[in-house]
């Protein structure tokens, strides 16, 4: 189990949110997803509560410490898919060729024409996802 299903286990009310979760503060009284936690590219979990917690005192409530958000220093870290690109960024590239096979995906059902431009730009998006999985593997 890595890092951050560790730390969301502890949470009450967790849902996916953007690129990462929301789920209820545990350091205050709260009612709504307040707490925002996402995986950062090293591994390590970042977490921002709207509300004005204090990282510590959010961790403390859970019953863990600042350290818990790390991976264990033996983890050998991955490398980065390409110099200067983060993992976020690959994700999100990924996220955007996904949508673009959506589309489509879409216009098929739909029974409309698929042009000789949008075939190739499917074909581009298969490819930058098959790369995508590579280095994020």
């Amino acid at each position: 189990m890595n890092v951050i299903e560790n730390v969301l286990l502890q949470l009450e009310q967790v849902r996916k949110s953007g690129q990462g979760f929301a789920s209820r503060c545990p350091a205050h009284a709260d009612r709504g997803p307040s707490l925002s936690i996402k995986e950062g590219d090293d591994g390590r979990v970042l977490m921002h509560c709207f509300a004005g917690c204090a990282t510590a005192d959010v961790v403390a409530a859970i019953g863990m410490t600042i350290a818990n958000l790390f991976p264990p220093p033996d983890r050998p870290r991955p490398p980065p898919p390409a110099p200067g690109v983060t993992r976020t960024a690959l994700r999100a590239a990924a996220e955007f060729e996904r949508q673009v096979l959506a589309i489509v995906r879409f216009d098929r059902r739909a029974g409309r024409q698929i042009s000789a431009s949008d075939l190739q730009r499917e074909q581009l998006a298969k490819q930058r996802l098959n790369q995508a999985r590579k280095a994020l593997t």
